[in-house]
């Protein structure tokens, strides 16, 4: 079963791919390899802070400097079925235009990127990674000098979990519509119950921030819990920036969200939900680059799109997890990723001003003949997906 909501047959608005974009064909991919971490389940968890290189949690107290690796051992956050990790890693003021790549420790670091940042710039991004040697991960640095912060949120094992069901991309709420900015110390309050099953345990969101008054963060956390000492987006002022998120629904039933300071508009699209009475599992594999436009020169143009196929590497997959990348976009921009032969959505997954280079985590379904499709709204952008792993029916093969 893909997906099951209380929402079954809910009208939401949504554009005809057919009618506005026009398909672009799809850039030249990798083979996959195989997905070798064994089918797993998830565990949410509270977010909590694992490391902070300003104040020496999980490493030094010092930033990590260019073409330098850190470690991140989580034997202890985790149990030993572990086989990946959900965290909120940000980049916090480096000292050079970088990027970051999260990888399973004692492996080959691949060529891929989770976290692209400016100089200067605060910018989180979730990351999926298998865990390596001891349990750990290393996330290494590309270029000059930079703080990282990473935020545990849940785990995947081979024991006891939740199952994970996917669904086409839809709005939750939007403060632009109802309700209006999100004050200092406002909290939005998502109730989830109203949504999805009542054994739903935890959902995967895209949270996005719009035009803030000031610098801000916005925080995601369990209804009925205390906020933690975490942070889900962090905003300039003026700034639209999206990341996903995965967060466990509360004992109240809701989801909370919540903003530092100034005032901010925040989108929350709804992407999927786990539960531990139906759905998929989870399939980890070492992170590899599957599409990269630049290597043809093939920008996604204004209102086009490209599928990508994945029934010839991974012919059980219901959904794909994977860091969407868009960089040198001639104007401000969204990404969309959605399930190719549905409706595209009213949702985005990487918003871009011009030239500027982001990521974001994307967790789509796949239909039926196991493609999705990547959508670009103004100018021309460069598209890149790195995939972390995928979702299978209990009891799928790895791939092959």
């Amino acid at each position: 079963m893909r997906t099951k909501t209380k929402a079954v047959g809910r009208a939401v608005a949504a554009l005809t791919a057919t009618a506005l974009a026009i398909a672009t064909p799809a850039p030249a991919a990798q083979a996959a390899p195989a997905a070798d971490a064994p089918a797993s389940q998830y565990t949410p968890t509270a977010p909590k802070r694992v490391l902070d290189t300003r104040e020496g949690v999980g490493a030094p107290a010092k930033p990590l400097g260019a073409g330098a690796t850190i470690t991140l051992d989580l034997s202890a956050q985790v149990p030993a079925t572990a086989t990946s990790v959900v965290l909120n890693v940000t980049g916090i003021a480096g000292a050079a235009g970088t990027y970051v790549t999260a990888y399973p420790t004692g492996g080959t670091r691949p060529v891929v990127s989770n976290l692209n940042l400016d100089a200067g710039a605060v910018r989180p991004n979730a990351v999926t990674v298998k865990l390596g040697t001891n349990r750990s991960v290393d996330l290494y640095n590309f270029g000059g000098s930079t703080h990282l912060v990473a935020d545990l949120a849940g785990y995947y094992q081979t024991g006891p979990g939740a199952l994970y069901n996917p669904v086409t991309p839809y709005r939750l709420a939007d403060t632009r519509e109802a309700g209006g900015p999100l004050g200092p110390g406002g909290v939005l309050t998502v109730n989830m119950r109203e949504q999805l099953p009542d054994t739903a345990t935890a959902v995967v969101v895209n949270v996005t921030g719009i035009g803030g008054s000031v610098g801000t963060y916005v925080t995601a956390y369990p209804g009925g819990a205390a906020r933690p000492t975490a942070s889900t987006l962090n905003l300039a002022p003026g700034q639209v920036a999206p990341n996903l998120a995965v967060v466990q629904i509360g004992t109240d039933g809701t989801v909370r969200f919540y903003n530092n300071t100034g005032t901010v508009n925040l989108v929350v699209d709804l992407a999927g939900y786990y539960d531990p009475t139906f759905g998929a599992q989870f399939h980890a594999g070492d992170p590899y680059r599957l599409v990269d436009t630049r290597e043809t020169n093939t920008p996604l143009g204004p209102k086009r799109y490209f599928p990508v196929d994945l029934s010839g590497t991974l012919p059980d997959a219901t959904a794909l997890v994977f860091n969407l990348t868009g960089t040198a976009p001639t104007a401000g921009t969204y990404l969309t990723a959605w399930p190719f032969s549905a409706d595209l959505p009213i949702a985005s997954n990487v918003n871009l001003a011009p030239r500027e280079t982001a990521a974001n985590l994307a967790v789509v379904s796949l239909d039926e003949a196991v493609k999705l499709g990547v959508y670009n709204q103004f100018g021309y952008v460069h598209v890149l997906v790195d995939v972390a792993g995928w979702f299978g029916p209990v009891g799928a093969p790895a791939a092959g």
